[in-house]
């Protein structure tokens, strides 16, 4: 495990030759902005080096200046789930404040300026739609939420962006088909004709045009045409 703080020269913090694998927490000392790990030696001769997730944590000290989005719920304060958060990170249902801000704020948000082609725009994804719509108390309340901290991101984020209306046009639907329509039965995931809206919506965010002229296809005919009804009127056309 070696630790820089520009990027370029590290220095070794750990190094072990008979490491467990599976779950493990390993304490280090050092200030770095930067982290990386060398492995050195493969389980398996016939497999490929495997890690799922590294997480690193700090001494509990102040975040950077100009790191946070002031103004921006990310979560309910007394459930704390998740209200709106980039890749939000969770210890079963409940949200890790800590992990959450780190990941998204301090890392993915500073990026966007410099992954972006010159007039490109990031592209939020705007979308919550569960069954039960707790810790809010109606379906209202959630959609009010969702829309309000997602303007707060789009107006707090550093880099030229939009949000596609996905939760829009679920709600669209639901309103008149219900949840099934859309959502599987735990409740909290899209079927496929849920992920066919989306597709709807983002084709006409990124080219520009109607989705309605599309053909019919992954979706029985009816289906699919109301789908691109409801992706193109989301988006203006």
């Amino acid at each position: 495990m070696q630790l820089s703080t520009d990027g370029a020269a590290y220095t070794q913090a750990y190094a072990t030759t008979t490491g467990t694998g599976g779950q493990q927490s390993i304490p280090v000392t050092g200030t770095a902005r930067y982290v990386r790990i060398n492995l050195t030696q493969r389980a398996l001769p016939a497999y490929g080096y495997s890690m799922w997730e590294l997480q690193v944590y700090g001494d509990g000290g102040t975040p950077p200046a100009g790191r946070t989005f002031a103004g921006l719920a990310l979560v309910n304060n007394v459930t704390r789930r998740p209200i709106l958060g980039l890749s939000p990170l969770t210890d079963g249902a409940v949200v890790d404040l800590t992990r959450l801000a780190n990941r998204s704020l301090s890392i993915y948000a500073p990026t966007f300026p410099r992954a972006l082609k010159p007039g490109g725009k990031v592209v939020l994804f705007k979308n919550w739609a569960l069954v039960d719509p707790a810790p809010f108390p109606t379906r209202a309340a959630a959609v009010a939420a969702t829309d309000t901290n997602y303007a707060a991101l789009s107006g707090a984020l550093p880099a030229a962006n939009l949000v596609a209306p996905i939760s829009d046009t679920f709600e669209t639907v639901i309103a008149t088909r219900g949840t099934s329509f859309l959502i599987v039965a735990d409740g909290k995931h899209p079927n496929d004709t849920a992920v066919y809206l989306d597709a709807a919506t983002l084709y006409g965010i990124l080219f520009r045009e109607s989705p309605r002229p599309l053909s019919n296809l992954y979706a029985a005919a009816t289906t699919a045409t109301s789908m691109r009804d409801v992706a193109a009127t989301a988006i203006g056309y």
